[in-house]
């Protein structure tokens, strides 16, 4: 039998046999290992270290052949201060040249400046001396003596006189600047030749002697090459040796910083996945707010039997009247010899009427069967008359509407009154609670309809986080 995957890569072999329910893998980001990356930091601590030494050997390999600098170092810096001695000679000695030829530059510039002025000064003049301009006046009178003349051409012979007679004063000025370019004196360009010839001798002196030096210092830097040998070498294979060095730092700085952002991208998707779980919880918590408000309007909004306010409070109160009556008409039946007895019904209890020709009463108490009671005073005794003898029961009924229990007859009024008094204000109260109570039921009613609506906003909220959930990892894939 032939194996068709034996000639299949095993990379692609794995995938090509994983079974289809397997194609889709959640992508999930896994924490970086923490003690794999302290392992392969100290592993890089340990080379960077190594190479620290090796470098440390060959510097101090390096210090032992360099002997003597300190010695080398001096007199090499004695020559280059004395070469930028002598180079500050020579610049200070250079710009006194300079400006000795500007001097030079400025008088001869200044020389021809006046000879051009004083050839144009003549090239306006027309005349080369005044008589020339008197002989041409001359001739102008004479025309004008001996021609016949109009009266026009009289009027430009008069205007040429008068042009010519003003230009004399301009020979005046002619002659005065004549003088002043004769006599300026340009003997002093020749003393500032000769001085800057002397300063071009000393600065080529200067220069000698800073190139006689600087053979010096050349002559002791080579010197000191041939005694260190082979130092060349060692400081290539240092140089080499801080380069792996700084490679070897980078490459520890890089790993570290991709352990470190692989560290915050996994505690940023950790925060992410709480964020999304505390909002779930949100918006269940929303769920259950928004059904039990409603639930609780709901409540509010039903018209249901429950127990009226103050009805407990009204029922002893009547409970009390009762007895007081009770006893007013035991008073009015002292005659008789058989007198009703009362018996104090505490409260969600019920009394039963005593039968005919039957001393005892049946007090029931809600959820136990009657028991039978003797009346405190038996029949045909004879009654003590005066105060009232009340039970332990009756003290603790007068107690919880806060009167106490009548001693006489006499009091009984009274005490009706007072009872009568909070009876009709437990009423007034019991209506003034059940109106507020039938307005809550209203307001109830109308919030109903929003405590829905947000009831299934809440939901519909859920739903779309637990959607996108489930869509998280599809799209990671």
């Amino acid at each position: 039998q032939v194996n068709h995957w034996s000639s299949v890569p095993v990379r692609f072999a794995a995938v090509a046999m994983a079974p289809k329910a397997a194609a889709k893998v959640e992508k999930k980001i896994e924490k970086p290992d923490r003690d794999a990356f302290d392992k392969e930091m100290a592993q890089y601590q340990t080379d960077i270290e190594a190479l620290q030494k090796k470098q440390q050997e060959l510097t101090k390999k390096i210090e032992g052949r360099m002997g003597g600098k300190e010695e080398f170092q001096r007199k090499k810096d004695e020559f280059t201060s004395r070469m930028d001695e002598l180079q500050e000679k020579i610049g200070a000695l250079m710009a006194q040249k300079d400006t000795i030829f500007n001097e030079i530059k400025t008088t001869q510039n200044k020389g021809k400046d006046m000879k051009s002025e004083l050839n144009n000064m003549k090239k306006s003049l027309g005349f080369n001396s005044v008589q020339e301009i008197d002989d041409a006046i001359a001739d102008i009178e004479y025309k004008m003596w001996t021609e016949t003349l109009t009266l026009k051409k009289e009027k430009e012979y008069i205007a040429q006189i008068s042009q010519l007679r003003k230009r004399k004063p301009e020979f005046t000025v002619y002659a005065n600047k004549e003088a002043e370019v004769q006599s300026f004196d340009t003997s002093g360009v020749g003393q500032m030749r000769a001085s800057a010839a002397e300063l071009t001798e000393k600065i080529n002196a200067l220069r000698d002697e800073r190139r006689k030096v600087k053979e010096g210092r050349d002559k002791l830097v080579e010197e000191r090459r041939a005694k260190q040998g082979d130092m060349p070498e060692l400081f290539d294979e240092r140089e080499g040796i801080s380069k792996q060095l700084g490679a070897k730092i980078r490459e520890r700085n890089a790993k570290r910083d991709e352990f470190y952002t692989a560290q915050r991208e996994f505690n940023a998707k950790l925060q992410e996945e709480k964020a999304a779980r505390w909002e779930k919880q949100k918006v269940e918590r929303d769920v259950k707010n928004a059904e039990w408000e409603k639930s609780k309007l709901e409540r509010q909004a039903e018209d249901g039997d429950e127990d009226l306010p103050f009805q407990d409070e009204i029922n002893l109160v009547s409970q009390v009247m009762t007895y007081c009556k009770s006893l007013v008409k035991s008073e009015e039946k002292k005659e008789e010899k058989k007198t009703d007895t009362k018996f104090e019904v505490p409260e969600g209890s019920e009394m039963l009427v005593k039968k005919k020709d039957d001393d005892s009463l049946r007090v029931v108490v809600k959820g136990q069967k009657a028991k039978k009671g003797k009346a405190p005073e038996a029949a045909g005794k004879k009654k003590e008359t005066g105060k009232f003898k009340h039970q332990l029961e009756t003290l603790h009924l007068f107690g919880s509407v806060k009167l106490d229990p009548p001693l006489t007859a006499d009091e009984i009024p009274a005490l009706l009154e007072k009872l009568e008094g909070k009876l009709t204000e437990l009423k007034t109260k019991q209506e003034d609670a059940t109106k507020d109570l039938r307005e809550k039921r209203e307001e109830a009613k109308k919030k109903l309809a929003e405590a829905a609506a947000n009831v299934e906003a809440a939901k519909k909220k859920l739903d779309s986080h637990v959607k996108a959930e489930k869509a998280k990892p599809a799209e990671e894939e």
